[in-house]
């Protein structure tokens, strides 16, 4: 059993998670926020990796903006079945991909996802959602 402070320290970073999670969702309201961004990097056609709430909020936020090709999942489905939003999984993914930008959105794992993209994706065709807007 882990002690006390393994638990604390893992709330921490939990909550912190979280925290950032809440914010992303706030911003991605934000039409002008977003068109902006869109504008600032110069955005067209890209790829989303994350299917999980951030990437589904993010979808519908960017689509007006941007062509998104497809959201990528590891697991090939989005947490939620949305059957508007096309989905691929990495394998996929991976035979695919044309040069194009990815964004990352989950949180809690971009060192792996980050490790696994630059295998066949340029370092600057992956931002990670917490750089949109930075």
């Amino acid at each position: 059993m882990k002690n006390r402070d393994e638990l604390i320290d893992i709330y921490g970073y939990e909550a912190e998670i979280f925290k950032k999670s809440y914010n992303m969702m706030g911003r991605l309201l934000d039409k002008n926020f977003i068109k902006n961004e869109v504008e600032k990097r110069k955005l067209s056609d890209m790829y989303i990796y994350g299917g999980g709430f951030l990437g589904i909020q993010f979808y519908r936020a960017i689509t007006p903006f941007v062509n998104v090709l497809s959201v990528v999942d590891k697991s090939g489905k989005l947490l939620v079945e949305m059957d508007d939003i096309p989905v691929i999984n990495i394998s996929d993914f991976r035979n695919q991909y044309e040069d194009e930008t990815v964004i990352v959105t989950p949180l809690k794992f971009y060192r792996e996802i980050y490790h696994e993209l630059k295998e066949f994706v340029l370092n600057n065709k992956i931002i990670f959602l917490e750089e949109f807007g930075g």
